[in-house]
């Protein structure tokens, strides 16, 4: 039987992740800061010349599309092939794509061309989303998994969400092509820096976790993409812990949209704050958030995994709902500091735990299965959100959300338990790490 216990490391002993880590973190880095630009400059492309509503949100669904139609997919493709290729190759197309769009788009910046570029962007990002968590578990050993998603975490945060932005308003400010360059230049630095890793043999299907609960079929070019898919959905679909955290996922997703859809509404009509007030609300979440990417890590080499996660997800369920109840805007903010804690106590120990229950033949299946299931509820949490705040009002959204998140977190986890670790599995013989 598989453990949901990692190995145990030596609380606050300092973890040299290795060499070929450093590479993956400094071209996720990189990428994360391309994407912290170009999210927000299509966007502001699309109002100053597209100001219309149905615009702006077709952006957005376009770009989001690809993960809908190619996730399952994406996921044979991380398990067929060399994901370190995978993702750099992914880094080149988005590079390529931005640094054309920096030529073609200097002047004209017709809807249809923006869109294209949206869903391009899109299926890159579905690619490389998909393979690089995938990768992880082959570069780092698996009683360090924690700290190697956590420090992952808190480069996306700090680089996507809290510097990306602000300097794609600096550069949208200069000119758009400067903007465009940027990002392209970005991506194509991250598949430069990915040059750094060995290439990474695709390992046998008995490689990886230690068991494997079901036979796996081949995946190499002859094994059907259906098949392979229907496998990857059997694995996850027969393993209680896995089942049920991606039930969790799927719930937090639905909320996580359905409050952040009303957050906008929440700043203005109820705190009373300025375009200002509500970027320093979002500040405090980012924050927290980051806090917690150094917090989860040493909470797991104390607490059993499927309890921390229990409890952060409980926990995160609390802050939404005190949330919708103050009124002041320093709780409000101090909620969603704590928010922003909670959701990488959730977050970085399932996807690490993810990682040690499956089988390296099938991680980027599991994966891609994950971030549908996270990914997928969004947009049906946005429309509940909506409903609920037309029904009831905008801060109801919020204690109703989270009170129905720390319920179903009770009632998805609570049953599942953890179990005696098992001696850690040695890493797959031709991988890349590297303790110097």
């Amino acid at each position: 039987m598989t453990s949901t216990t990692r190995p145990a490391t030596a609380p606050g002993r300092r973890t040299d992740l290795g060499r070929p880590f450093h590479w993956l973190w400094a071209s996720t880095a990189a990428s994360n800061a391309g994407d912290g630009i170009t999210r927000t400059l299509l966007p502001l492309l699309v109002v100053a010349h597209h100001p219309d509503p149905a615009a702006v949100a077709g952006l957005t669904t376009v770009n989001m599309l690809p993960w809908l139609l190619f996730a399952l997919p994406a996921g044979v493709l991380a398990d067929r092939v060399d994901r370190r290729r995978i993702v750099l190759g992914s880094n080149l197309v988005r590079g390529a794509a931005l640094l054309g769009a920096a030529l073609v788009l200097a002047t004209d910046r017709p809807l249809p061309l923006l869109y294209a570029l949206a869903f391009l962007l899109g299926v890159a990002e579905t690619l490389a989303d998909t393979a690089a968590p995938a990768m992880l578990p082959r570069l780092v050993e698996a009683r360090h998994l924690e700290r190697a998603n956590g420090r992952l975490s808190a480069a996306q945060i700090v680089l996507n969400e809290m510097v990306g932005p602000p300097v794609a308003g600096l550069l949208a400010g200069l000119t758009a092509a400067a903007a465009l360059a940027t990002g392209g230049t970005l991506y194509a630095v991250a598949a430069l820096l990915l040059l750094g890793l060995a290439p990474l043999a695709r390992a046998t299907p008995d490689t990886g976790s230690g068991s494997a609960p079901e036979p796996a079929s081949p995946t190499g070019a002859r094994g059907g993409v259906l098949r392979d898919i229907r496998q990857g959905l059997r694995f996850v679909l027969g393993h209680r812990t896995l089942r049920r955290t991606l039930a969790a996922s799927a719930l937090y997703g639905l909320v996580f949209s359905a409050t952040f859809s009303m957050l906008v509404l929440l700043s203005d009509r109820t705190l009373r704050l300025s375009e200002t007030g509500y970027g320093l609300l979002l500040a405090a979440g980012s924050v927290g958030a980051v806090a917690g990417s150094w917090l989860a890590p040493r909470a797991a080499d104390r607490l059993p995994t499927v309890r921390l996660a229990l409890w952060s997800l409980a926990g995160s369920g609390a802050a939404y709902v005190t949330l919708g109840l103050v009124r002041h805007p320093a709780l409000a903010a101090l909620a969603l500091a704590a928010n922003g804690v909670f959701m990488m106590g959730w977050n970085i120990p399932v996807l690490s735990l993810r990682q040690r229950l499956t089988p390296e033949d099938l991680q980027g299946r599991v994966m891609s299965v994950s971030r549908l299931c996270s990914w997928g509820s969004m947009p049906v949490g946005a429309t509940l959100g909506g409903l609920l705040a037309t029904t009831l009002t905008v801060p109801s959204v919020f204690v109703v959300c989270g009170g129905v998140l720390a319920v179903g977190a009770l009632l998805l986890l609570a049953p599942l338990r953890d179990e005696p670790p098992t001696p850690t599995a040695p890493l797959p013989s031709g991988q890349p790490h590297d303790g110097g």
